[in-house]
């Protein structure tokens, strides 16, 4: 794993090669490293011959909140199977260093990561956004996340 500082300097040098192009990256990348994460978990699920994970919300919570990424202490706040509705909060994401250094929210990778792994997870594209962050000098990082219309 990465320090925290490694993932602030890789973001910082990505940011002054690139400018804005850089969060477009982290979020493709974040998202790609949820799916696959949430793929794993589901090959995981049915080598142990457990049901569909819609079907078992508490699969579903475990799941994410024991990822052990490396990206906080993860907990799901709400999760609703049916309409797809999923609120996750973060206590120390690795995103949000140092903190209330900005006004708008910072935790891109990780709620990129958190679309990726819901996404597979319930089976559905689910899109969020991030409603506090620790990097505005919020409390948690907290995001809430729906699928999106079909």
């Amino acid at each position: 794993m990465l320090r925290r500082d490694a993932f602030s300097l890789m973001r910082k040098e990505m940011m002054r090669i690139s400018g804005n192009s850089a969060n477009i990256i982290l979020g493709i990348a974040g998202r790609r490293v949820g799916v696959e994460e949430g793929r794993a978990l589901l090959s995981k699920a049915e080598a142990l011959g457990l049901k569909t994970p819609q079907a078992m919300p508490e699969f579903v919570r475990v799941a994410v909140e024991e990822t052990n990424m490396g990206f906080g202490k993860i907990q799901v706040d709400e999760l609703n199977l049916a309409s797809g509705l999923a609120s996750v909060s973060i206590a120390n994401s690795f995103e949000s260093e140092p903190i209330a250094s900005s006004t708008k929210p910072a935790c891109i990778f990780t709620l990129s990561y958190l679309e990726g792994i819901f996404s597979q997870l319930i089976a559905r594209d689910v899109r969020g956004r991030e409603i506090d962050c620790r990097a505005k000098g919020d409390k948690l990082c907290r995001f809430t996340l729906l699928p999106e219309p079909r």
